[in-house]
């Protein structure tokens, strides 16, 4: 037993120990660091996004639909038009990390644009904000 003992390299025990086990287990936790960070990263985007897409659209609302939901040019084609502005006022109040981190992050980001504008919407209009 002596022997073996006086056999085995430290080093390379030490080498092996790190390679099998401490570099898998320091990749995945990094992996899962990495994970959360971004995750963190994107609600703090989403809030963003939210918050402009209120303001576009209170926007939005003061200057334009006000005056012509009183007029007979209220119609629904005029409704996607005001509809796009918002979307296009609220593109272009994010920055462009935020908006290239946000599309990356959803793949239908204009879907998820109407979605958010609609939501705005009604909670302006049942007073939620």
């Amino acid at each position: 037993m002596n022997e073996i003992l006086q056999n085995i390299d430290i080093m390379e025990v030490l080498l092996t120990i790190w390679t099998v086990v401490l570099v898998p287990v320091l990749r995945y936790t990094w992996k899962q660091i990495y994970a959360w960070a971004e995750t963190k990263r994107l609600d703090k985007y989403a809030s963003i996004l939210y918050e402009e897409v209120v303001k576009s659209v209170k926007s939005v609302d003061e200057v334009i639909v006000k005056d012509l939901k009183r007029t007979a040019d209220w119609t629904p084609e005029k409704q996607i038009e005001v509809k796009e502005l918002a979307k296009a006022k609220t593109i272009l109040a994010l920055s462009a990390t935020v908006y290239r981190s946000l599309k990356e992050a959803n793949s239908d980001f204009e879907a998820y644009l109407d979605s958010l504008i609609g939501t705005a919407l009604f909670d302006i209009k049942n007073k939620v904000l």
